[in-house]
């Protein structure tokens, strides 16, 4: 791919950025020449979702369009084509959680969401059937370099957007780092995206968002989806990190 460099750049820089404040891992963990992963900054620090590259695949479950192409994972590629990824690990929409991922869109067709969905890894359902589910929805703008990101929450019903916002971000170029914090005490989604490696004082989106309300009590599992429309397009996942109360 023509952004490998840049990728792998990104990755290695996220550490520093994300949690300045925490040393990196001994290096006697980490493998001669691989990007050290970003610790994600969370009141405790359990880190179910670790994935510097998409080196491998273990523990991810990958539907419709959605393939294996290491060291990442492409969603959609093609015109009118769907995909999507999803973690074996669960969360609790009574607890916080933070994630970070990094991405490239190319040919602004469509979406990437990053999602919260019940129905467990191993559904097949494309995204507009999942219920209940919460998105993180980013779509780059078809004419300029910008894009909008929108959290919606799908219960039982038809989708209610809990915010949106624009953004000056190309989320049809890359790579583009987004992270995303949940508080369940103050009950808000916080989206902040960037084009670099370092994580912006300021979210770009803040929504109220009640978890247990919008997805219900019980396990949710993280994934992401993507569609291209019309016009020809692609989506893959570069690298994503995920962490949550113990």
């Amino acid at each position: 791919m023509t952004t490998a460099v840049a990728c792998w750049f990104i990755v290695a820089e996220l550490p520093d950025r994300l949690a300045p404040d925490q040393p990196a891992p001994p290096a006697s963990t980490q493998s001669a020449g691989a990007p050290t992963p970003p610790v994600l900054r969370t009141q405790q620090g359990t880190r179910p979702i670790d994935y510097p590259t998409f080196a491998e695949a273990t523990g991810l479950t990958l539907t419709g369009a959605a393939v294996h192409s290491a060291p990442t994972v492409r969603l959609a590629d093609g015109s009118q084509r769907s995909g999507a990824m999803w973690s074996a690990a669960p969360l609790s929409p009574r607890k916080s959680f933070s994630t970070a991922f990094q991405f490239v869109s190319a040919g602004r067709s469509g979406a990437l969401s990053f999602v919260l969905q019940a129905e467990g890894p191993a559904s097949g359902l494309p995204l507009d059937q999942l219920r209940p589910r919460l998105t993180v929805d980013l779509a780059p703008a078809a004419k300029s370099p910008a894009g909008a990101v929108t959290v919606t929450a799908v219960r039982s019903g038809p989708p209610v957007a809990q915010g949106r916002a624009t953004t000056d971000v190309d989320l049809g170029s890359g790579p583009v780092t987004v992270w995303i914090d949940y508080s369940a005490r103050s009950q808000t989604v916080r989206v902040f995206v960037s084009s670099g490696a370092a994580k912006p004082s300021k979210p770009v989106l803040t929504a109220e968002v009640n978890l247990v309300r919008a997805v219900g009590a019980g396990l949710v599992y993280p994934g992401f989806a993507a569609f291209t429309a019309g016009a020809a397009g692609t989506h893959d996942v570069l690298a994503w990190f995920l962490s949550g109360p113990a």
